[in-house]
């Protein structure tokens, strides 16, 4: 399948993470079959995927056309030739720093789920659901999950099946994530959410996708950390107290969070150009790179 993605944590972990394996499933019912299905074009889809690294593992596709992708994580110092085609980025910054024009920044793709996902209206809605990062989830998945049911939060994990991840962030009333297609999600789906920051958060990544949807920047610090742990010894037995003592107050820290962070959704008119511009850039790639 010639649609390049971050593909680590399945390969090394054995695990799904939402925001990078949903590309086979939506960038799939987007693209013509012989694109997807190409030898020498490669589609560089969503995520944080546009750097040195990436570009070097790419180089041997005759055609590379961007999709949405953001830049982020590790150096761009290389110069893109004329077999890349940047159709469009994440949001403003991505395409600041990637010396393309403004208009070329416009949102992260994963907001065109909702053409096959509509969302729910307003009325059906209940609940409140917490998304952490992946790597949160592995390294305090037990703590967050005891510290959500204390709470009265639904613990949605980005492992978790694409279909159910979908169907938690549609029903809900309110999503706070730590995850970042998270939030693209819960704004797809018109479900308002709390950007929150427990082990792991890119500033750049967020603003750039706050920016494209002209929102401002947010995010609501979750401490003291706490890591849970998997193999008990007689350290982490004499040290249990003090995590428990730090889960606790972490509990208050999204408790406040909770009570206290204003809900965020982009505007309807907002995230509905953003779509359609998105699915402008999609039938122009289709016309373009049928054959």
């Amino acid at each position: 399948m010639a649609i390049f993605y971050y593909r680590d944590y399945g390969v090394i972990h054995g695990s799904r993470n939402f925001g990078d394996d949903i590309n086979p499933l939506l960038l799939g019912k987007l693209f013509h079959p012989t694109l997807i299905q190409s030898q020498k074009k490669c589609l560089i889809g969503i995520g944080t995927i546009i750097n040195d690294k990436n570009v070097a593992k790419v180089a041997h596709y005759e055609r590379k056309i961007v999709f949405s992708s953001g830049v982020g994580y590790g150096t761009v110092e290389n110069r893109f030739d004329d077999s890349w085609d940047f159709i469009c980025v994440r949001g403003p910054g991505s395409a600041e720093l990637l010396g393309l024009s403004a208009e070329k920044g416009i949102c992260d793709g994963a907001i065109l789920l909702a053409d096959f996902y509509p969302p729910k209206p307003t009325g059906v809605r209940e609940g409140s659901v917490f998304i952490p990062h992946v790597d949160s989830g592995w390294a305090s998945g037990l703590g967050l999950r005891n510290i959500c049911q204390n709470l009265g939060l639904v613990y949605l994990s980005p492992d978790a099946p694409f279909d159910t991840f979908i169907e938690k962030v549609q029903n809900a009333s309110l999503v706070i994530t730590e995850a970042m297609h998270g939030a693209i999600l819960s704004d797809a789906m018109r479900t308002p959410w709390i950007p929150v920051n427990f082990l792991h958060h890119h500033r750049f990544k967020w603003e750039d996708w706050f920016n494209s949807i002209e929102v401002p920047y947010a995010s609501h610090l979750i401490q003291p950390r706490f890591w849970d742990v998997n193999k008990p010894n007689f350290k982490t037995v004499i040290k249990t107290p003090y995590r428990l003592l730090k889960q606790g107050l972490a509990q208050k820290s999204l408790q406040r969070i909770m009570h206290d962070a204003p809900a965020l959704l982009s505007s309807d008119s907002v995230i509905e150009m953003r779509k359609q511009a998105l699915r402008d850039r999609v039938a122009f790639i289709n016309e373009k790179y049928k054959d």
